[in-house]
Order: C-alpha cells, then sequence, then structure tokens
C-alpha cells in the first residue's frame, strides 16, 4: 500500500527530479558534435595537397641530374610560353567564332586533325620530286642549326641497313621514300634517347610498330619497330637514358631501329649528323 508524501517529503521529491533533469539536459549540450560534412572535405583536400607535394619532391629527387640542365630550363620556359599563348589563341577563337559564318567540310578538317596529331609519314608512301628538292635545300640549313644546338649521340650501336631518302625493294611494303634510317641490330638491344627531352608519343599501331617520339622544343626523335618500350608519355628522359628494346612490329623484316629526326614537319637525315 502505497505511502502519503508529507509536504516536505513532496518538496524534495520535487527537488530531485529537478536536479535529475537539469544534469540530463546539460551532458546532452555537453556530447561531441558530429563532424560536419565541410570540415571532412577540407581534410580530404589537405591530405590530397600533401600527397601531391610528396609526390613532385620525389620526382625532382628522381630527375635532379637533368631538372637543373639550363637545356631543360629553356625547354620549360617555351613550353609555358606555348601554353600562354595557346590559352589566348583559343579564348580568342571562341569570341570569333560566334561572327564567323564560313563553313568548312568536316571529313577534310577530320584529315587535316588527324595528319597534325600523329605526324606520321608511311614508308610507302608517294613523294615528289617537288617535295624532295624543297626538303634538301632546308634539310641543310636544319641540319647546321641542329649541330649548332644540341650535342646527339646513336640511339643504338648496329649497321645501317637503308639510308635516308629514295629506295627501292622487291618487297613492296618497303618502297617509296625513306623519312629515317634502319639499324639492324639483335632483338632486345637496347635503345637510347639521343637527346633531353620529353616523351610525347607512345603507340603500337600503324606500320611503325611500338614507337615512341621524344621532343625538345621544335625537334623530335621517332624510335620505331621496338619489342618493348620502357617509358610513358609526359616522362622526361635524359640523354642516353635506356628507353626501349630493339624489335620487329609494325611493317618490319627483321629486328631494327627505325630512326628519324624531324625539325617541326620536316625530315632530317640522321647520317648528316650522327656517325653510325
Amino acid at each position: 500500500m502505497e505511502r502519503i508524501l508529507n509536504e516536505d517529503e513532496k518538496i524534495k521529491r520535487a527537488e530531485e527530479i529537478y536536479f535529475r533533469r537539469n544534469n540530463q539536459n546539460i551532458s546532452l549540450l555537453n556530447k561531441e558534435k558530429p563532424k560536419s560534412k565541410k570540415s571532412v572535405k577540407d581534410k580530404f583536400f589537405l591530405q590530397l595537397i600533401i600527397m601531391l607535394d610528396i609526390a613532385i619532391i620525389v620526382f625532382c629527387i628522381q630527375n635532379k641530374d637533368f631538372i637543373f640542365k639550363e637545356e631543360f630550363l629553356n625547354t620549360l620556359n617555351e613550353y609555358n610560353v606555348n601554353i600562354s599563348s595557346g590559352i589566348v589563341n583559343f579564348i580568342g577563337t571562341l569570341v570569333n567564332s560566334e561572327e564567323d559564318t564560313t563553313t568548312v567540310n568536316d571529313s577534310t578538317n577530320e584529315e587535316v586533325v588527324n595528319n597534325v596529331e600523329e605526324n606520321i609519314v608511311p614508308e610507302n608512301q608517294e613523294i615528289t620530286a617537288t617535295d624532295i628538292s624543297s626538303s634538301i635545300n632546308e634539310m641543310d640549313i636544319d641540319v647546321e642549326n641542329l649541330k649548332a644546338a644540341y650535342s646527339l649521340i646513336n640511339p643504338i650501336e648496329g649497321t645501317v641497313t637503308s639510308v635516308f631518302g629514295s629506295r627501292e625493294s622487291e618487297n613492296k611494303n618497303v618502297e617509296g621514300y625513306h623519312t629515317g634510317i634502319d639499324i639492324a641490330a639483335e632483338s632486345g638491344t637496347d635503345i637510347k634517347s639521343s637527346f633531353d627531352g620529353i616523351v610525347t608519343l607512345v603507340s603500337n599501331e600503324g606500320d611503325y610498330g611500338k614507337h615512341l617520339k621524344v621532343r625538345c622544343n621544335n625537334v623530335t626523335m621517332l624510335y620505331a619497330h621496338c619489342s618493348k618500350i620502357l617509358v610513358k608519355e609526359g616522362q622526361i628522359v635524359g640523354k642516353g637514358q635506356i628507353i626501349a628494346k630493339v624489335g620487329s612490329t609494325g611493317n618490319s623484316t627483321g629486328p631494327h631501329l627505325h630512326f628519324e629526326i624531324r625539325v617541326d614537319d620536316r625530315f632530317v637525315d640522321p647520317l648528316k649528323i650522327l656517325k653510325i
């Protein structure tokens, strides 16, 4: 049977209830607030920035012997200028495109873009006498400029089996104007970069098989028919660095290196510069 409380007991009971409720509210207020989504994102971006900094430091350490060369710094400066001018030209194109009412054939545009991107002339492509004469006249100038600006080395040691220029062969796949030289060597022979530069293309498509391009300023070296490529696009390579292995991929009759030197879109005879 429940006992009836007197006035003092009722007051005391009420004070206890009030005290418990206040303590409960305070404990709820003191509980740790959940982390906001904003703070989680900030932490993520901070970690990402730290990781990028570490990656840049590691890259600089691995390429310290090349990064601080004067030639590389000049190359980097030129790329910065080219990027800036490219952005300005792109913005100008967007502004002027609204006023331009000229129509261009889509198929022609696509062909031009593909030729610029690949800049590859098949070894069996027909080239006219006028083209040959014009390129020879310019080649002498390019050769002198290359000798003055670079100290090139042989990509491999071997036997030159096909020289630059017009050639004839019983094999119809190798007829026409040869845009480089072929150097025969055993499959798997190391291929070295002829100069310091940046890898602008790594591909295994077309007549060149597995091939890559290394560029410095407006000069590009092409190494084709490789069995294996050891570098990636965008990688900086130094003169003498092993970048690939000799093979016979693509349109090839045996293990050799097809080696090209290009100044802008002009081909240069490597034997006018190198002694192989």
